[in-house]
């Protein structure tokens, strides 16, 4: 009698059931604003007795991404490495035959072989992501105008008046 109801509510929230029959008052801590998150523990899996139980904590996500990002970098190294190796490979034999000119087609397919893997190599970076397409085409330009200079070079090609190379290939011509 007297009492309003939220009056009543507020002293049963004040309250709690204890270990013995009655009620007893529960002095209720200040509740912090930003408390750290803790975490569950979950449970992976138990062990055929009992007693081992495994348990593991949960990643947490920056963690998890770091991980994957150190997992990905090692193998976008190996594709970039691999686009290198090909494109040194094709300048090394290019260099080469510019020294010593080739005399036929025949003479001039290890370098063509060459320039077939190392475009293929930098076409695959570019379908997994490794190499953006305009970097690839950069690339795979630089090992077009190595072949390009030895062709000129054993005379197998003379580009046309209209092309950037053709200067150069006066020049060489020239030398010989």
């Amino acid at each position: 009698p007297g009492i309003g109801v939220t009056k009543m509510a507020s002293m049963m929230r004040s309250v709690a059931f204890g270990s013995t029959t009655g009620l007893r008052p529960v002095a209720r801590a200040p509740v912090k604003a930003f408390a750290p998150a803790v975490r569950p523990v979950v449970q992976v899996r138990a062990m055929a007795d009992e007693k081992k139980v495994e348990k593991k904590t949960r990643m947490p996500s920056a963690v998890k991404r770091a991980k994957l990002a150190e997992e990905r970098r090692i193998y976008n190294k190996a594709r970039k490495s691999a686009c290198a190796t090909r494109i040194k490979k094709v300048i090394k034999l290019a260099e080469k035959m510019m020294v010593e000119a080739p005399a036929a087609e025949a003479d001039v397919a290890p370098i063509e072989k060459l320039v077939s893997e190392a475009y293929k190599e930098i076409d695959k970076a570019v379908g997994k992501g490794v190499m953006h397409a305009n970097n690839a085409a950069r690339k795979k330009s630089r090992v077009a105008r190595y072949k390009r200079m030895v062709l000129i070079k054993a005379g197998l090609w003379t580009p046309p008046a209209d092309h950037p190379d053709h200067k150069k290939a006066q020049r060489m011509a020239k030398k010989h």
